[in-house]
């Protein structure tokens, strides 16, 4: 490797670096609320037809995988046009960076949520639970890139599975709001927390 070589290596690693440490703004407070509503919309949707929407435990997991789906779609369109506009040139690198963090976990919810459905239906009781600390870990893992404030929207959902996981074992039964409760009102917190954090950079600004 010649000097020049070395000297781009370098230059490619300190932009690495800086896009890691560079605060992600392209996830939108509305979007956030968006899938909130959404996630309090199927658990209303759920309770109001349980024999159309919940009757078996695949058809209450496809709605809310159906719900997980539109909403990473809904976050991802925003944040991948919101960080273009905001970061610029950086947009590339601050969006991969985080996205190594996120994708991970990500597929090993799939991952679970397939080889449960597939090998051990009776064991989905913990889908609710499992689902709401997969996106505490995802919270916990952004905190460099987001808003501090984050912590306490991951704290809650890991708060939450954990309540969730221990109610649905005593009865081993699903409710919509297992999953509705936790959603609608954490990702209400993420959207203020966003929404504030936004406000204190044009205030500096």
């Amino acid at each position: 490797m010649n000097d020049v070589e070395r000297a781009l290596a370098q230059i490619s690693d300190i932009r690495a670096q800086l896009a890691a440490s560079t605060r992600f703004r392209g996830f939108a407070p509305e979007a956030m609320a968006l899938t909130g509503a959404l996630s309090f919309a199927a658990a209303t949707a759920q309770t109001l037809w349980p024999e159309t929407l919940a009757q078996d435990t695949l058809r209450y997991i496809a709605v809310w995988s159906g719900v997980m789906i539109a909403s990473t779609i809904i976050v991802a369109i925003e944040a991948i046009s919101r960080s273009r506009a905001l970061d610029g040139r950086m947009a590339g690198g601050v969006l991969g960076a985080t996205l190594r963090q996120v994708l991970p976990i990500a597929a090993a919810g799939a991952v679970i949520t397939f080889m449960i459905c597939k090998f051990s239906l009776g064991s989905a009781w913990m889908f609710p639970g499992l689902w709401q600390i997969l996106i505490a870990l995802v919270g916990f893992s952004v905190i460099s890139n987001l808003p501090h404030a984050i912590i306490w929207a991951a704290g809650w959902y890991f708060l939450c599975g954990t309540i969730v996981l221990g109610l649905a074992g005593r009865t081993g039964t699903l409710s919509p709001w297992m999953m509705g409760a936790p959603l609608a009102i954490g990702q209400a917190m993420v959207a203020f927390i966003l929404h504030r954090a936004s406000g204190d950079v044009d205030d500096r600004g």
